[in-house]
């Protein structure tokens, strides 16, 4: 398969995962479950949301005493797993690990399920929590203290907790000067290739994106797309290689790039090079993710990720438009939000990516590398207009490049065809 044809299933991962990006979680089955926070019916809860913290600075701190002191003994099965998740975890450089208490209901006499917000942050990474996820614990009274003694996701959010990295494996870390790798000890190849290739890419990325150096970008090694699956289920399309996942809207929270360690080393065989603009593609779509907001075009994200990553080949456009025939979709369909996540052949996404990448490389020839970027400001700013796409594409085109959306197009086409 052509890069192009690889970069689709790629990108297809990266807006799909981005659409979960800040999902606080399912809604309960039973949404009265449970009682406020400080009502009588909730009991206790200062007690719960201290023994919250102690399970979280042990993680932060790689107290294990600590970390167990706050587990139910009566519940050996769930002391044993929690203990390997510690243990699993010891390595991985936590900056902040929160757990904050929502809500709580009482199940039994002594017995509470709590739901909780969760999020960690990294040393030397992106310094403010992602957005929250939701997760749920059993808790028991033990004498003055509450103790963790059980899961509660099915209970509370009506659905099984979704695998997490550790589940799979000691997390093992490689900490860069820009880039911290977690992976399991059988993928340490591929982890060792993926902190040369991204930290290598950062000069051509910064050159491009200007503005504060991004801080050490987090990046996960995964055994292979089943326990990929497990961790975001029915989430994830055929890909190659990697994608990026978006944590927060703010610069602060950042984001993170997953990598399918069997699909990583297929293509290191078959298409050298690869990887490393995928890994670059990626970046990109990191330091992005600040600067840009649902009404950005998305052929001029997409564009210009692959300038980074130095992705040029257009030989399927060419031929298509040189030759007379239509092509679908058009520039005008990758402007529309949402525009490559419906994209269903390898072709159409061949040559999504193709006008994206062209479009791009007009822009910066003709106009400027600011006027790029002056087109993304200026994208963000309205990213909450009332008007639709068509309409504001074509005043942002006007405002800032001086010539309409059509004008502009027809500029595209004898570009791409030599005229």
């Amino acid at each position: 398969m052509s890069i192009r044809g690889k970069i689709f299933l790629l990108l297809a991962a990266v807006i799909i995962i981005s659409s979960i990006t800040g999902c606080l979680g399912e809604t309960p089955a039973n949404i009265d479950w449970a009682t406020p926070v400080g009502t009588v019916a909730a009991g206790n809860g200062n007690g719960i949301q201290e023994t919250l913290d102690i399970y979280t600075s042990a993680l932060v701190e790689k107290d294990r005493d600590k970390f167990a002191s706050v587990l139910d003994t009566d519940n050996p099965a769930f002391v044993t797993q929690e203990l390997q998740r510690f243990d699993r975890l010891i390595d991985v450089p936590f900056n902040q690990y929160y757990l904050g208490l929502i809500s709580q209901s009482e199940t039994a006499p002594g017995t509470v399920a709590v739901k909780v917000n969760t999020a960690y942050t990294l040393q030397g990474s992106f310094p403010e929590l992602p957005d929250l996820e939701r997760t749920a614990y059993l808790l028991v009274k033990r004498g003055d203290t509450w103790k963790l003694a059980g899961d509660a996701d099915e209970l509370v959010l009506g659905k099984k907790r979704d695998a997490r990295f550790e589940d799979f494996g000691k997390i093992e870390v490689l900490n860069g000067d820009r880039v911290i790798v977690m992976y399991q000890a059988s993928q340490r190849g591929v982890a060792e290739q993926v902190l040369r290739m991204t930290e290598t890419s950062l000069p051509r990325l910064e050159e491009v994106i200007p503005g504060d150096p991004l801080p050490k970008v987090p990046v996960k090694v995964y055994p292979g797309k089943e326990e990929i699956n497990q961790t975001f289920p029915g989430k994830w399309q055929e890909w190659t290689g990697g994608a990026s996942r978006q944590l927060g809207e703010k610069a602060e929270q950042g984001g993170e790039i997953i990598v399918d360690s069997q699909v990583f080393n297929q293509t290191d065989g078959s298409n050298p090079g690869y990887n490393r603009q995928m890994l670059a593609h990626e970046l990109t779509h990191i330091a992005l993710f600040p600067l840009t907001g649902n009404r950005t075009p998305p052929f001029l994200i997409e564009g210009l990720a692959d300038y980074v990553a130095g992705i040029e080949d257009a030989s399927l456009l060419k031929d298509q438009l040189r030759r007379g025939g239509s092509i679908s979709p058009t520039l005008r369909n990758i402007y529309q939000p949402g525009g490559f996540s419906i994209l269903l052949t390898t072709e159409a996404a061949s040559l999504a990516y193709e006008e994206a990448d062209t479009a791009v490389a007009l822009l910066e020839q003709k106009y400027g590398h600011e006027k790029v970027l002056a087109l993304l400001r200026e994208f963000h700013r309205r990213e909450n207009d009332k008007q639709d796409q068509d309409t504001l594409v074509d005043e942002v085109f006007r405002s800032v490049l001086g010539i309409s959306w059509s004008e502009f197009e027809n500029e595209w086409l004898l570009y791409v065809t030599g005229g």
